[in-house]
C-alpha cells in the first residue's frame, strides 16, 4: 500500500525506488491507499484493446485535502514520467462545476490525474488513471 507521504517523498527517492507510476503499472484494480483515504479502483477496456485502471477518492465539496492530494499526484506522476513525456491540461467540461485534468503520455502508458467538483453530490472527486497496452 502507498501512503501520501511516500508519494510526496518520492521526488527525493533514490533511483530504483518504486514510483507512483510503478504502482499504477502493477495495480490489480482493487484499491490504492493514500494517507487521506483509500482510492477505489476498477478496470475497463480502452480502444485498441488497452486496459484502463481508474482510481477515485471522494472528499467533501471543495475540500482543501482534495486539492492537496490532486497536486501531490500531479507532482508525482510528472516526476515519474520524465522530461520526455507529453503533458496535456484539459479544462473543457459541459457543466459549471470545477474540473481539472492532466494527461501524461510517455512510452506505452498514459497516466491521468483529475479533480472534479460535483455540487449535486456535495463532493470533490480526485481521479488517477493509467492506460496500459
Amino acid at each position: 500500500m502507498l501512503r501520501l507521504a511516500v508519494i510526496m517523498a518520492g521526488l527525493a527517492s533514490p533511483i530504483g525506488a518504486q514510483t507512483l507510476c510503478d504502482t499504477l503499472d502493477t495495480l490489480d484494480g482493487a484499491a490504492l491507499e493514500l494517507a487521506h483515504g483509500t482510492a477505489d479502483c476498477t478496470d475497463s477496456l480502452a480502444l485498441g484493446g488497452a486496459r484502463n485502471i481508474h482510481c477515485v477518492l471522494a472528499y467533501p465539496y471543495r475540500s482543501v485535502d482534495a486539492t492537496r492530494v490532486f497536486d501531490a499526484l500531479v507532482d508525482e506522476v510528472t516526476a515519474c514520467v520524465g522530461l520526455g513525456a507529453s503533458i496535456i491540461q484539459d479544462q473543457s467540461v459541459n457543466h459549471p462545476d470545477a474540473y481539472d485534468l492532466r494527461t501524461f503520455e510517455g512510452g506505452t502508458r498514459q497516466y491521468a490525474v483529475s479533480i472534479k467538483d460535483k455540487g449535486a453530490l456535495q463532493q470533490t472527486l480526485v481521479f488517477v488513471r493509467v492506460t496500459r497496452p
